[in-house]
């Protein structure tokens, strides 16, 4: 794999300004702020979108209209809005899962009425149960799900989880790759869930960038980025990622390759793990948009092919 490089340099616009940087709730370290100060912050720095949850849009002054007032007021939109599907597709029983879609539309209609058209959940690398009788159980139950998203104008990402060192307490092996995560998502039929593309991930999963290249662009709902340690990829720990340009991941490539799907959407920074301990909200914000911004704006000249984003 080819090196990273670092990211500093004058922030550009990305190529038609498809691929937009998005502030991100893991990128302010656990700071308790509430949603007026996320906005204000985002809005400080440059941050086109903002990633929140629906628990605060619940709980905003004036709800989901409150909200989208406030993110006028501070020039975003809202990039994704956790908490459209609120059980886990692997180990949640029948009873937690009908519960939870019994929800989705509802749910849906709030992230609309704030102004967002994307949510997130997670798809867990391990389970309890062997890889062959979980596997029919997760299609039927994204089949369902696909459905009560019908019509709602909500996309849902699922993130899939290529760090091996995960769960080493669950015996079975589900999904753990980009390559095997389309699998599912085909075998669904999925028309209004796609994937949620995290470099880290993706680079422990062992994908390539000929997985990204045949994916269409309507699979991949939402980026995360981040860069990897110089250790095997099997060895890898999910929280302990460095920034953009500090490790392996050839993001510049990675980057090039989602682009060239025709993708259009928000990419988040999430470095978890120490490297961004210590500093401040603030802090962590302008890191990151400068980060995304280097990777979005492609090399300067001179500088080794594959670190950024270049124009097509």
């Amino acid at each position: 794999m080819t090196q990273g490089t670092a990211t500093g340099g004058a922030a550009q616009t990305p190529p038609a300004g498809r691929i937009r940087p998005t502030l991100h709730g893991s990128q302010l370290r656990g700071a308790r702020l509430t949603l007026d100060e996320k906005a204000a912050l985002a809005g400080t720095y440059g941050y086109p979108g903002l990633d929140f949850t629906l628990a605060e849009v619940r709980a905003y002054p004036g709800g989901p209209e409150g909200v989208r007032a406030l993110l006028a007021r501070e020039g975003l939109q809202a990039a994704t809005v956790g908490g459209v599907f609120g059980a886990r597709l692997t180990d949640a029983s029948d009873a937690e899962f009908d519960a939870a879609l019994g929800e989705v539309k509802a749910a849906a209609q709030t992230v609309v009425a704030c102004g967002g058209a994307r949510s997130g959940t997670g798809l867990s690398s391990r389970a309890e149960r062997p890889r062959d009788a979980l596997w029919p159980l997760v299609v039927d139950r994204l089949r369902r799900l696909d459905d009560a998203l019908d019509g709602t104008g909500v996309r849902l990402g699922v993130e899939f989880l290529g760090v091996k060192t995960l769960y080493p307490q669950r015996p079975h092996v589900f999904v753990q790759s980009m390559a095997e995560a389309n699998r599912l998502l085909e075998a669904a039929g999925a028309r209004n869930i796609g994937l949620t593309l995290d470099s880290y991930h993706w680079y422990a999963g062992g994908d390539t960038l000929e997985t990204i290249r045949q994916t269409p662009a309507a699979r991949i709902t939402l980026l995360h980025v981040n860069d990897a340690k110089d250790v095997p990829r099997e060895r890898l720990d999910d929280q302990d990622r460095v920034m953009p340009g500090e490790g392996v991941i050839p993001l510049g490539d990675w980057l090039t390759a989602i682009a060239a799907t025709g993708f259009e959407g928000y990419i988040a920074l999430e470095v978890l793990g120490p490297r961004l301990a210590g500093l401040s909200p603030a802090e962590c914000a302008r890191l990151g948009k400068e980060a995304i911004d280097g990777l979005l704006a492609g090399p300067p000249t001179g500088d080794r092919p594959g670190r950024g984003l270049r124009p097509s």
